[in-house]
């Protein structure tokens, strides 16, 4: 039986200690050097992460950042469009439809695109396991590698209904909902996912990180603190990926005289993209610890700690539950971060 994943094992100091001396946890210096993109529970121990409890909508990082307004109706006709929600019908569209046929204009047009590759047809994606088939069938009545090919197919399981992280176009919340609260959320607001379902009906890692870059761009552009035309510093997304650190993510950007916008900050919040939940239990996604060995940043006064015996520095990790784009909630939450985000960037 697999071990209870890190992130919801260690949550308190206690709790770290106990898993150490049970783990046989080692310091880092006695561990196998290896990328920091393939560390593990080895590693979490060694650099003595806690994940605090409870986990919360806003990042507390963030709160003092945080203006209601960002999210309520009408703090521009652009994210009141987004907090709203796609019509059912429109995961349904092409790209050049919602693009330039409806009345979502291009930015928000993209945003619904990438949503659909998620919750529209399977066949949206990808040609269907059954018209593969018949192409590899026919036209040819060569027996010399029927076979082999016939032991692939009986080995191979049944593909079973798409349920990624999003749920069905037709549960979709539209309309009014409670304001965001930076409230103690203890489970993901994903709905439940067939482990096996997931797997097989998994999309592309590029049209998750398209999906978030779509989504994070859209806010950019039109929510508070930066929704007017003229900005001299600005928050704007970063696709460059940084190779061993990041897909992409946000820098900030200032206008120098003569010389246009120039970067001051390149790493204002890094983006990490997965192509399926790699930790499913009970049928709700948890951070698996390869995963959570990439996601936390580390203080001067820790480092200065790091091999001393005491252990009694931490590295503190706070985390939100999921968000679900396909629910208003989830967006209105994903509005207020990045208007929290881009407040600290830029104060």
């Amino acid at each position: 039986m697999a071990p209870t994943p890190y992130f919801s094992r260690v949550t308190s100091e206690s709790a770290f200690r106990a898993r150490f001396e049970a783990e046989n946890g080692r310091n880092f210096s006695d561990l196998p050097h290896v990328a920091a993109s393939s560390w593990g529970r080895s590693h979490l121990l060694a650099c003595r992460v806690v994940r605090r409890e409870p986990l919360r909508s806003i990042l507390p990082i963030l709160s003092p950042y945080i203006v209601p307004s960002d999210w309520q109706p009408s703090s521009s006709n652009e994210i009141d469009a987004f907090l709203q929600g796609p019509d059912s019908t429109l995961m349904a569209q092409s790209e050049h439809y919602l693009v330039r046929g409806s009345h979502c204009g291009p930015s928000l047009g993209q945003v619904w695109a990438a949503m659909a590759m998620f919750k529209g047809s399977q066949g949206r994606r990808r040609q269907g396991i059954s018209d593969l088939q018949m192409e590899g069938e026919g036209g040819d009545d060569s027996d010399s590698d029927s076979d082999s090919d016939t032991e692939i197919r009986s080995k191979r399981p049944r593909r079973g209904t798409y349920q990624g992280e999003f749920v069905d176009s037709s549960t979709i919340q539209v309309g009014s909902s409670s304001p965001v609260h930076d409230s103690s959320q203890g489970s993901s607001s994903v709905g439940y996912t067939d482990p096996e379902s997931h797997t097989f009906g998994v999309a592309p890692e590029d049209e998750t990180l398209r999906l978030a870059s779509c989504v994070i761009r859209h806010i950019l552009y039109f929510a508070p603190p930066q929704d007017s035309v003229l900005e001299p510093t600005v928050v704007e997304f970063r696709d460059a990926k940084m190779i061993a650190i990041d897909d992409g993510g946000l820098c900030l950007r200032r206008q120098e005289p003569g010389k246009g916008f120039l970067v001051v900050k390149d790493h204002v919040a890094l983006l990490e993209a997965k192509t399926q939940f790699q930790c499913l239990k009970n049928g709700r996604p948890i951070i698996s610890d390869k995963c959570f060995a990439q996601m936390f940043d580390i203080s001067g006064e820790y480092v200065e700690e790091f091999e001393k015996s005491t252990r009694t520095h931490f590295l503190h990790v706070s985390c939100t539950p999921w968000f679900d784009l396909s629910q208003r909630s989830g967006r209105e939450h994903v509005v207020a971060n990045i208007c929290g985000i881009v407040r600290r960037a830029t104060s």
